[in-house]
Order: C-alpha cells, then sequence, then structure tokens
C-alpha cells in the first residue's frame, strides 16, 4: 500500500480512472480531477499487486477534517479486508475526525463503515444526481 502525490506515474492514474467509471459511472472523477486531486490537498492510496490496481481510496482535506471522497475495490478482492486495510493506514498517518457520505440504499457500506467505528451524524436529501439522500457518517477521533 502507497500514497500518491505527484501525478508521474500516468499508468496508476488511468487506472484508477478507468476503475472511477467501473465503479461510479456518471459519479465519477475524470483523470483530470483526479490529478487536481493529486496535487492538491487530498491523498490517493492504492493497494495492488504489481500487476493491477486493487483498491483505491481518496481522502480530502479540508483544514480541520478528512473526508473520504471514494473507496473502491475490485470484484475479486472484496471481503478481503482491503477497504478496512486503507482507511485503517489514513487513520494511522493522520489523527482527526474523518468524514462520509453514502447512498441511503446501500446498507452493506453503511454496515461496513459502522463496524470501522464510523456513526450516522446527519443526512443530505436529494443529494446524488438521481434524487437519493446521502447518509453522513464520522469516525471521531479527539
Amino acid at each position: 500500500m502507497y500514497i500518491i502525490k505527484d501525478i508521474e506515474n500516468k499508468e496508476i492514474i488511468d487506472g484508477i480512472a478507468k476503475l472511477e467509471i467501473e465503479f461510479f459511472k456518471k459519479e465519477a472523477y475524470s483523470k483530470e480531477s483526479l490529478e487536481e486531486m493529486i496535487l492538491s490537498d487530498s491523498y490517493i492510496l492504492i493497494v495492488d499487486n504489481f500487476e493491477k490496481i486493487n483498491g483505491y481510496l481518496l481522502v480530502h482535506d479540508s483544514f480541520d477534517v478528512f473526508e473520504i471522497m471514494k473507496i473502491a475495490v475490485i470484484g475479486k478482492s472484496r471481503e478481503k479486508g482491503i477497504g478496512k486495510d486503507l482507511i485503517n493506514y489514513f487513520l494511522n498517518i493522520k489523527k482527526e475526525n474523518l468524514f462520509l457520505e453514502v447512498r441511503e440504499g446501500n446498507i452493506k457500506a453503511i454496515k461496513f463503515y459502522e463496524k470501522i467505528g464510523f456513526n450516522q451524524v446527519g443526512k443530505r436529501k436529494k443529494y446524488y444526481c438521481d434524487g437519493e439522500t446521502a447518509i453522513l457518517m464520522m469516525l471521531e477521533r479527539n
């Protein structure tokens, strides 16, 4: 596992951009957006097997809090603890509270986040482009 903090490795950026489209469809970040994130106050953590990316975590630094923007693990690597490992790796680097938004209907993801220690702290009605509500979750560190 490692953190990307430059855009020199185009293969990794291209790989994440392709996975974004596969996983998040209309809500995917573009390659250009990913490059901007790397150059700004964001972190991209990668898990790979030296052939392809198995999972990634995108976290934005908003001065006093961090927000998970995206987390994804490829199909055959799911249910093996990679998502939890990505989040725990980040939590070992940064000690601030960690926030995220998750679709209200994504019960599996909500239960995953709750197992790690996230709690629901609010909702954003009609947040997603299809009108679904977002559940706001926080992992309190202080």
